[in-house]
């Protein structure tokens, strides 16, 4: 029988959060956070398969979907994201968790796991990677650049207004759905995109989506005046190593991570087992949802815990 998903409410630093949950407290617990443009129904397809065994909890990040945040775009820092997990953590009473992440969320979880390793037991980045490899990737990769291109499109003034334009088609389009022949994948059906036009509708959601790029931009004469974001940028985590048992999941057809973007990753994360989908797209989870959470069990089940 499937479990229940079960929907709660916390304030963490300041801002009252929403996030999900599925399985038996009691359980060990798995963390899981969402990218962009998606909410805690990212993993809303695994969390019952995934809960048979643990206490699964999939917030909505900070200032998404039903989650508040800030208005300002520095609120936004991967340290200010990372410290959410932390407080979650706390509200939650747990000492430690494996934290996965997909997309921005693997970018969230890596950070956290540069800045708290003392609270994870393991690590699950899906279709993400370290930000050393990233930068990397774009300094030295033409081809990673352009699939990137869209970046510099979300830092734009206009950027909110051009996204929602014809009931958000580049968001829908992003996600697959071909406005030529008005197909969508599977996955992303009627419903489901109805599910994300009422998250994106959600006053300041889709504006704080945009301020997680926004917010990782090196702006010098405002980050002069304030030494704890310099020192929490993304950029700043670039050549920190991860030193926890590290999954990385890994849909080959990306369009927007190539696969540059697993090569080297043992550099930065040592204990590291790599596990290709090669039909999966950046959307690996909707897609192959039976064998993310196979793989990801099987993984969690061998990490040993925590020492007391």
């Amino acid at each position: 029988m499937s479990r229940p998903i079960e929907h709660h409410y916390a304030t963490l630093n300041g801002f009252r959060a929403h996030y999900a949950s599925c399985g038996n407290p009691d359980n060990p617990l798995l963390l899981c956070l969402h990218g962009f443009p998606e909410s805690w129904m990212a993993w809303r397809g695994v969390m019952p398969a995934l809960a048979e065994q643990y206490y699964v909890v999939a917030p909505d990040t900070r200032g998404i979907n039903e989650s508040e945040g800030p208005g300002e775009v520095a609120g936004y820092t991967t340290g200010h994201l990372a410290s959410d997990v932390e407080a979650l953590l706390d509200h939650l009473g747990a000492r430690d968790c494996v934290l996965a992440g997909h997309d921005w969320g693997g970018a969230i979880a890596c950070a956290f796991a540069v800045a708290y390793p003392e609270r994870l037991r393991g690590l699950v980045i899906v279709n993400s990677t370290h930000p050393g490899v990233f930068v990397r990737e774009l300094i030295g990769n033409s081809a990673q650049r352009a699939a990137s291109a869209y970046i510099s499109t979300f830092l734009r003034d206009d950027a909110e207004t051009m996204l929602r334009a014809n009931d958000f088609a580049a968001l829908r389009a992003g996600m697959g759905q071909d406005f030529r022949t008005g197909t969508s994948p599977t996955w992303f059906d009627a419903p489901m995109q109805a599910e994300y036009q009422r998250s994106w509708s959600k006053p300041g959601s889709l504006r704080a989506g945009l301020s997680y790029y926004r917010g990782t931009q090196w702006q010098p004469e405002s980050d002069a005046r304030n030494e704890d974001l310099v020192q929490r940028r993304y950029v700043d985590d670039a050549c920190k190593p991860i030193h926890v048992p590290t999954l990385a999941i890994w849909g080959e057809q990306d369009r927007f991570l190539l696969d540059g973007c697993v090569e080297g990753l043992h550099r930065f994360i040592p204990d590291l087992r790599i596990e290709r989908i090669p039909e999966g797209s950046h959307w690996v989870i909707h897609e192959h949802g039976p064998r993310v959470a196979q793989r990801m069990s099987h993984f969690i089940d061998g990490i040993p815990p925590l020492a007391p």
